[in-house]
């Protein structure tokens, strides 16, 4: 069969996260080769190795180009079964030039200086259950732009705290795989570890993974079974089948003669990484499952441009070589040492208000109340039989119609005479933009504890009639968070805006595994609470006044003293001073760190007053100076939907109310005579 009828598989090395160049490299493949953008971007984004495409080598060649162009790494490989399945290691001998491994099958001899690629994996599921929690918790409390990939290290401890079980295989000189040993902890003879050996069935599944590396020249060590979405290499949980592990062995089976043929990383010469950069780098942080709208989130994310992509973490890890350049498979990896910056927590909850509106409603009903149990029953009659023969009722009926009917028409022409605005070329005003939410705090959902940029949650209670009644009401409006179009991000204060979210949740008391930690009273079976969210990534439309966002500047005073606070909390830095070695700092040396930190202070002073900002983050988004000016946050495929949704509400108010207007005027001509 030629290349040109023979089918390929392009196999990606995913990307932790988006960066600025995907959105271009998606329309290529969309223009291009007609390819699906959500599609591709599903297939780009997330924590391992994934099946791209397939196709003849012609086109699938091109796209491997292209990929590799943008920086990811990839393969064209032929589909193939596995030749033959694995030998389970019963002993071994360690000599000074090769290993004897005694398996169920026969003997496997592995030379000194021999090419092979090991596959160290969880049976049981456990290391993407690890990997999905602690994408959760990230996102929750540093937010999407701090996701950080899960280690080589990490890996391998989290494997071998669950089912661990490590195959490795012997290549020939033309990188075809010769024999398959598959070690399971427990299953083998340890005495031929000698010293090696240990107490731990874990541990020595560990020392002949050290032994395996030692002798073999070339060894390439995937720990990522599991988090790579490739054709037939699934892993099911054992919980959920008891066959789980059985259907597991095989899918490494697949994934393990599937990985030996991705020979190097897959880079073009003039981008190469050593191996082993890629593994870890390809673990990436963007998968989440569950939540539908934190699915969107990670998987679709249009915000999280700034998240440390592939590179980011190899030149982090480069950084831990040695000096031959290369990493061990087996070594563990040094922690990055990069500042972690979590999300700030929200802002106190202010003091609530006096509404007096409601209090002059509520002195309103209560007066009228008094005034009807005083007089008694005869005004209540008399009002009932003039207020209805007079037009009084069908006249206080219809304001209430004529007033909302023409509120939503005035909200509808308001959207429709609105231009939308670009962030980065926002004017001062009424403005309209869309675009997705970010963050600007640690904001969660305090029901379903998920990562959002706004919330409300209501407490309802039944009453004698078994009707629920809302008792309480909390919400995140004191919590501003950014709206990103892709032009740039601009700030929104959601304090009186008019808010509608897509996702409602209802919670009972006692249900798990929902946290209740909004109200502080005793929970029972009369007491519900529905939770609206806007989470995170999903995009919005806001209809708001902008206005100039003021930033107070530290002044050059207030910068050097607080340096000189700085310098004195740091014994290190003033030990630096201490020129005479007295361990007294005296009025010269003072003088001396004094003026340093006046010169890094105007350094300090003189760059933020030189970095020029972009006019969005000078801008805020919120409520307008006059009542009348809308101010509208809600979640909508796009402004048509708003507007005919507006126009569909405002139509049956207008009629109702005047038709009860002309039903008031009619009763009042009656009731005058005329």
């Amino acid at each position: 069969m030629s290349d040109e009828t023979k089918t390929y598989q392009l196999i990606v090395r995913q990307r932790p996260a988006a960066n600025p160049e995907l959105g271009s490299l998606l329309q290529l493949l969309q223009v291009d080769f007609g390819l699906d953008s959500y599609t591709a971007r599903q297939r780009l984004i997330g924590p391992g190795l994934a099946l791209f495409g397939k196709g003849p080598l012609e086109s699938t060649a091109k796209i491997k180009a292209l990929l590799q162009l943008h920086g990811f790494a990839c393969w064209l490989i032929e589909p193939q079964k596995p030749a033959f399945a694995s030998d389970l290691l019963r002993s071994l001998e360690i000599h000074s030039d090769y290993l004897l491994f005694t398996c169920q099958k026969g003997t496997v001899r592995l030379e000194r200086g021999a090419s092979v690629v090991g596959v160290l994996a969880d049976l049981s599921g456990g290391l993407a259950d690890k990997h999905v929690k602690r994408l959760l918790a990230q996102n929750s409390y540093r937010g999407s732009d701090a996701l950080e990939v899960i280690s080589h290290d990490e890996m391998i401890r989290t494997t071998l705290q669950g089912q661990p079980v490590f195959d490795f295989y012997l290549l020939d000189q033309e990188q075809k795989v010769q024999q398959v040993v598959q070690v399971m902890p427990g299953r083998f003879n340890v005495d031929g570890l000698g010293s090696r050996a240990a107490m731990g069935t874990t541990q020595n599944l560990q020392a002949l993974v050290r032994l395996v590396e030692e002798y073999a020249g070339p060894f390439r060590l995937y720990c990522d079974f599991g988090l790579s979405p490739l054709p037939r290499c699934d892993v099911k949980r054992a919980s959920d089948s008891p066959s789980a592990a059985m259907e597991n062995l095989d899918s490494l089976s697949r994934y393990g003669w599937l990985v030996t043929q991705l020979e190097g990383d897959g880079r073009p010469a003039t981008n190469q990484q050593p191996d082993g950069v890629g593994l870890v780098a390809g673990v990436a942080a963007a998968v989440v499952v569950g939540q539908p709208v934190l699915g969107t989130m990670l998987g679709s994310r249009d915000g999280v441009n700034a998240v440390p992509g592939l590179d980011e973490v190899a030149r982090e890890i480069q950084g831990a070589l040695g000096d031959d350049g290369e990493i061990p498979a087996w070594q563990p990896r040094v922690e990055s040492q990069t500042e972690r910056r979590d999300l700030p927590a929200p802002p106190d909850r202010p003091a609530d208000k006096l509404n007096w509106g409601k209090t002059l409603m509520m002195v309103f009903v209560v007066a009228a109340g008094f005034s009807i149990a005083t007089v008694g029953g005869d005004l209540l009659r008399l009002i009932s039989r003039y207020g209805m023969a007079a037009g009084v009722f069908p006249a206080v009926l219809a304001v209430p119609l004529l007033w909302g009917g023409f509120h939503f028409l005035r909200l509808k022409r308001h959207i429709e005479n609105t231009p939308t605005s670009k962030v980065r070329s926002v004017a001062m005003g009424l403005v309209e933009v869309h675009g997705r939410t970010k963050r600007l705090y640690a904001l969660v959902a305090p029901m379903t504890q998920s990562a959002c940029a706004w919330y409300r949650l209501r407490k309802y209670r039944k009453d004698n009639n078994k009707s629920w009644k809302l008792v309480k009401e909390v919400n995140s409006n004191h919590v501003p968070f950014q709206v990103d179009d892709g032009t740039g991000r601009v700030i929104v204060d959601p304090a009186g805006a008019s808010i509608k979210a897509k996702v409602q949740q209802t919670g009972y008391p006692g249900q798990s595994p929902l946290t209740f930690t909004a109200f502080s009273s005793s929970a029972d079976e009369d007491e519900k609470w529905i939770e609206d969210v806007i989470y995170e990534g999903t995009s919005v439309y806001v209809l708001g006044f902008a206005r100039p966002l003021r930033e107070e500047r530290m002044s050059l005073r207030e910068r050097t003293m607080a340096r000189l606070r700085q310098l004195k909390l740091d014994p290190e830095l003033m030990e630096r001073y201490d020129t005479d070695g007295d361990g007294v700092i005296d009025e010269a040396e003072w003088q001396e760190a004094r003026n340093d930190a006046e010169q890094e202070a105007m350094r300090d002073h003189l760059d933020d007053g030189s970095a020029r900002k972009r006019q969005e983050e000078h801008v805020l988004i919120g409520k307008g100076p006059q009542r009348s000016l809308p101010f509208i946050i809600t979640e909508t495929v796009s402004e048509v939907d708003l507007v005919r949704k507006y126009g569909l509400i405002s139509i049956p108010l207008l009629i109702a109310g005047l038709g009860t207007m002309i039903l008031a005027l009619y009763r009042f001509l009656q009731y005058i005579g005329i």
